[in-house]
């Protein structure tokens, strides 16, 4: 499990974009020289949340309450009210590195009050300061508030930044026609319409993580008889690191099948910052409804109760991006009124973001 937090740690620092944590010997710098005090502050937070998921994970009674959590459990922290099922050594354990967590931070606080020659900069603290020995509910709390928060805050980013580069898209195809003749104009608006039609015709797209994908997957992309489609042997055909989980990377090769329906790689004109989106939409529908605990990964057992469920069977029609309006009117309107009133195009794409 370490190696595999680990792993999921850093895909969601990469993510975030957020600098590594601050060596204890290095003295923490001005934000703008090395990033924001917030990427400091989220560095710091995984660097001490994966040492308590780690310890957590070791206790049995613990482990068994989170996978059993329901989602609105964990967002709100409500699953911390189990720490008192550890046991002694796990307990000892978390004191422990709650004790270590107080001397770091202020050892950090001494190196940041040189380095700044005594001016204050607040900062982003997971320790529950009423009492600094001892790992209480509160502490967990805190942790898994802020995972979620920033689980949360990264797909909603996210969908704000693709939706600002397909209006940037709808901008620049309008200016396009603005400067053509008449003759011109109506030959480029049929063209595409046309290519919106053609790409509306494909094969059906199946829901993600529903039994109907998973089994196209097996029959083309794995190579296997659709008749003898089994969950069981299909999650360690996809877990290619063999360590029980799927994470992000194994998961796009499930959808694979259907992606391509859509976006095929062959085809010149597909738009792969669209096509990664759809991959990352599926990612979130399938970690909605199958990652219990919120880590971030699906877990054999997860994944093997999703396939008995009755939900399981079902296959809702998955309508793809390029079949669905991105933006309002009113929301490009305002984008093309920044872009006037900024013709140089300044920081106009992260306003619209936000």
């Amino acid at each position: 499990m370490k190696e595999l937090l680990t792993f999921g740690i850093f895909l969601a620092l990469i993510s975030l974009h957020v600098a590594p944590p601050v060596g204890k010997k290095e003295p923490e710098l001005p934000a703008n020289e090395t990033g924001t005090v917030e990427d400091k502050q989220d560095a710091e937070y995984f660097r001490y949340l994966s040492q308590v998921v780690e310890v957590l994970e070791k206790d049995p009674e613990f482990k068994s309450k989170l996978h059993n959590a329901s989602e609105e459990d964990i967002r709100s922290g409500k699953i911390a009210n189990y720490l008192d099922l550890v046991g002694h050594g796990v307990r000892l354990k978390l004191d422990e590195i709650k004790r270590t967590e107080v001397e770091y931070q202020r050892e950090l606080l001494r190196q940041r009050q040189d380095f700044m020659s005594g001016i204050e900069r607040n900062y982003w603290n997971p320790i529950h300061h009423d009492n600094k020995d001892s790992f209480e509910m509160e502490d967990l709390k805190k942790l898994l508030s802020k995972h979620n928060d920033m689980m949360s805050a990264q797909d909603a980013k996210r969908h704000e930044e693709f939706k600002a580069y397909e209006m940037e898209k709808e901008h620049e195809r309008r200016e396009k026609l603005h400067n053509m003749t008449a003759e011109e104009r109506a030959k480029e608006e049929a063209l595409y319409k046309e290519h919106r039609e053609q790409r509306s015709k494909h094969e059906k797209i199946h829901e993600p993580g529903h039994k109907a994908q998973l089994e196209e997957t097996w029959e083309k992309e794995d190579g296997l008889d659709p008749e003898s489609f089994d969950p069981r042997t299909f999650f360690n055909l996809h877990d290619k690191n063999s360590d029980h989980y799927l994470d992000l990377y194994e998961l796009e090769t499930i959808f694979l099948a259907d992606i391509d329906k859509v976006y095929n790689e062959s085809n010149p004109e597909v738009d792969l910052r669209e096509r990664s989106e759809e991959i990352e939409r599926m990612r979130e529908h399938v970690m909605k409804n199958m990652d219990k605990d919120k880590d971030g990964l699906i877990s054999f057992t997860e994944f093997m109760d999703e396939t008995k469920s009755e939900d399981f069977e079902k296959d809702e029609d998955w309508k793809p991006l390029t079949e669905q309006d991105q933006f309002t009117e009113e929301e490009l309107q305002e984008y093309e009124k920044m872009l006037s009133e900024n013709p140089h195009g300044e920081n106009v794409k992260q306003e619209a973001s936000h």
